[in-house]
């Protein structure tokens, strides 16, 4: 664990990377990016956010050895021509292992019509939900709700345990994190405000999660991304991730949320793209003492980095103490 100019590296870069790249296959041409990732027996299994010759975004699916080498990969799914929630595709799936199920969280997205005004923050008045599916063996996809159906979210995780016997998760109600809770997938609680931006900083314009949470003695984990806005010539974009740890009983409770981000665009592919300067980290699995992190790099290819558990545990001690 080094400091770079003042960004602390906790993660390293794979030697392989960018490990997945678009294929000469049609519904992923443009752009492979923004995976979940989960780990089935010695095996990781990611799902990705493929975007195709025709502008639209479907999934895709990679199986890996060693957390790195790709063994198998195939189309995985889109929803059916014609839906009118889904009719400009689906984005940035995330995965979560919960109560013998694998879920997949992902954004649907689809635009109002003509007469209505965009949105503040965009070009268009699109309209993003946030939603949750099964997908029994990775063969399938069963759809299950609509976290917050009346809201434009995005980014959304589901914590891989119950909080107080209910799902809980996460989203971006632009430009927040948010923190919700449902019995049944079905009906969602009031959201609460978890992770603002901070004016002026490297996590200024908007903050979103990145992986479903993970449990350490302190805490729940939350890796998230944070955009600088309007910071480059020519690029208005500057997405970086952040580190933060919420409680583990309160988990709408924040504990710590680190000064500086974690890892942030460096290498040609992350810095160049079909979206510059982006690194977007959407799948964590911990194996042998090392934390995996799948990303997004320049919204256009796909990379992996590393860090020791021993690096996160010693600054998590550093900040919060000994674990209770």
């Amino acid at each position: 664990m080094v400091w770079h100019h003042w960004v602390m590296d906790l993660f390293t870069r794979s030697s392989r990377n960018p490990i997945l790249v678009p294929s000469g296959d049609w519904w992923e041409a443009r752009g492979v990016l923004n995976p979940g990732a989960v780990q089935i027996e010695d095996r990781v299994v990611l799902v990705y956010r493929a975007v195709g010759a025709d502008g639209l975004s479907r999934f895709g699916l990679a199986r890996l050895e060693d957390g790195e080498r790709i063994v198998e990969r195939r189309f995985f799914y889109e929803p059916s021509p014609g839906e009118p929630a889904t009719r400009l595709g689906i984005e940035d799936p995330r995965l979560t292992l919960l109560d013998g199920n694998a879920f997949l969280t992902y954004t649907q997205v689809s635009v109002g019509p003509a007469t209505e005004p965009p949105l503040p923050w965009e070009f268009a008045p699109f309209r993003l939900r946030s939603a949750v599916a099964r997908t029994p063996d990775f063969t399938s996809v069963d759809p299950s709700g609509i976290i917050l159906p009346a809201v434009n979210t995005k980014d959304s995780v589901l914590f891989p345990a119950r909080i107080g016997g209910e799902y809980a998760a996460l989203v971006r109600d632009y430009p927040s994190i948010q923190y919700t809770s449902s019995p049944d997938l079905q009906h969602w609680s009031e959201p609460v405000t978890l992770l603002e931006p901070l004016p002026g900083t490297w996590e200024g314009e908007r903050v979103g999660a990145g992986p479903p949470p993970l449990l350490t003695p302190w805490g729940w984990l939350l890796l998230y991304h944070g955009n600088e806005y309007l910071r480059q010539p020519g690029n208005r974009r500057l997405y970086r991730m952040g580190l933060a740890v919420l409680d583990r009983d309160r988990p709408w409770s924040v504990r710590y949320r680190h000064p500086q981000p974690v890892f942030e665009p460096e290498a040609p592919y992350e810095i160049e793209g079909p979206v510059g300067n982006v690194v977007f980290g959407t799948g964590l699995v911990e194996r042998a003492e090392l934390l995996y992190l799948y990303y997004g790099a320049g919204d256009g290819v796909i990379g992996l980095a590393t860090a020791a558990r021993a690096d996160l545990d010693a600054l998590l001690e550093a900040a919060l103490g000994p674990p209770a």
